[in-house]
C-alpha cells in the first residue's frame, strides 16, 4: 500500500487455504512474488512485495474462508486503494475476539478513511492517506496490528490503546513492526 516500498518475509506459511489474502491483494495491483521452500510437513516459503497503489476490489463470501483472519489488515489496504473495494459475505468477523467490522470501522473512520458498515462487511471508497487519531484495540490482537499497520501511511500518529492482545497471536509483533520500519 506504500508505493515505493519493498519487503521480504521468509518461513510464511503457503498453504492454499491460507493464502487469500495474497491473491486479492495481487488483484488489487500489488507486486507479490512468492517461492515455496518446503512443502513437507507444511508449505513454506518466501513472499517479496513491492509497493504499489492499489485498487479497489470486491470479496464474497466464497474467498472469506481463506483469508477470514487477514480481513482487518486488508481493510486497511482497502482504505487506501483508488476506487471502491466491497466485502461481503463477512458476518463471521462479528463474533472474533470482538466485532471485527465495528472496531475497524470505528478506527479507519477516526483515521479519515470513508468506510461504511454493512450487515456481513463494508463498503470501502479510497482516500490518499490517513490523519494521526487514537483509535481502540477493542481487546483484539488483529485490530490492534492492523491500527499498527495503518500507521504506515499516516500523516502524523496514531495512538493504538491497549496493545496487550497482540501477544495473543504474535508476542514478538512490536519487535518485529519496529524492525520493519528501519529498514
Amino acid at each position: 500500500m506504500i508505493p515505493g516500498s519493498e519487503v521480504t518475509l521468509q518461513d510464511v506459511g503457503l498453504n492454499s487455504t491460507r493464502t487469500g489474502l495474497l491473491e486479492v491483494l495481487r488483484r488489487m495491483g500489488a507486486e507479490i512474488e512468492t517461492e515455496m521452500t518446503q512443502t513437507i510437513p507444511e508449505p513454506m516459503g518466501t513472499i517479496r512485495v513491492r509497493g504499489a497503489k492499489l485498487v479497489g476490489t470486491g470479496i464474497t463470501h466464497e474467498e472469506i474462508p481463506s483469508l477470514i483472519d487477514e480481513l482487518p489488515v486488508l481493510m486497511v489496504a482497502m482504505a487506501l486503494a483508488e476506487g471502491e473495494s466491497l466485502i461481503s459475505g463477512a458476518a463471521e468477523l462479528r463474533v472474533k475476539e470482538t466485532d471485527r467490522i465495528r472496531s475497524m470501522v470505528q478506527n479507519l473512520k477516526a483515521l479519515g478513511a470513508s468506510i461504511e458498515e454493512l450487515p456481513d462487511g463494508s463498503l470501502i471508497r479510497g482516500v490518499e492517506g490517513f490523519h494521526g487519531a487514537t483509535v481502540e484495540s477493542f481487546g483484539d490482537h488483529r485490530t490492534a496490528m492492523s491500527m499498527a499497520v495503518a500507521s504506515l501511511a499516516t500523516k502524523g500518529t496514531i495512538t493504538v490503546n491497549d496493545t496487550a492482545c497482540i501477544a495473543t497471536s504474535y508476542p514478538a509483533f512490536s519487535e518485529h513492526f519496529s524492525g520493519l520500519l528501519k529498514s
